[in-house]
């Protein structure tokens, strides 16, 4: 897997992941590589010069009970299907806790229907009452505040996640 800075993901990369992107996610279809934002970086696996991994990473900071915590979000998080179930997914997340470790980061944190797959890797479930940016189509209809409990964690630090409301400080990944 390399990280790229979104700035030099190349034209044909951003097809590749558009594509892969769309098939993975059907009820989610865009005309593009990314799906609500422009993301920080893209993670990209590759095997014989095809895309069969993908996620998109967005570096920020969260307030969490009041507290600030610098995450690393994963968004869009896909593996084409032909290679579904052969470790790819599991190695993808070892090798970005791994980028992690040595950065700023206090958590890695991600929203997934995934119950099993992500706990396997190490992260943990966790529930709260949410604010963030709603967008859609490159449009802003205000802040939404909800119950989230599809929300999982992964401590990059000696940090365990508080509780108490969490503050996107942006759109929600």
């Amino acid at each position: 897997m390399k990280i790229y800075p979104e700035i030099e993901v190349s034209n044909a990369q951003h097809e590749a992941i558009q594509a892969l992107r769309n098939k993975a996610f059907p009820d989610h279809q865009v005309a593009r590589s990314y799906y609500k934002q422009l993301l920080h970086m893209r993670a990209l696996q590759y095997q014989d010069n095809q895309l069969i991994g993908y996620m998109g990473l967005d570096y920020r900071a969260v307030n969490v009970g009041g507290d600030v915590y610098k995450v690393l979000g994963v968004s869009d998080f896909c593996i084409d299907s032909a290679w579904q179930r052969k470790g790819i997914g599991s190695s993808m997340l070892a090798q970005l806790a791994d980028y992690a470790s040595d950065k700023d980061v206090d958590f890695i944190v991600l929203i997934s229907e995934l119950h099993d797959f992500y706990v396997a890797n190490g992260f943990q479930l966790v529930e709260s009452h949410a604010s963030w940016l709603r967008i859609h189509e490159h449009t802003n209809y205000g802040v939404a505040v909800e119950y989230v409990d599809e929300l999982y964690v992964k401590p990059m630090k000696d940090k365990s996640w508080p509780a108490g409301h969490m503050d996107w400080l942006g759109y929600m990944y």
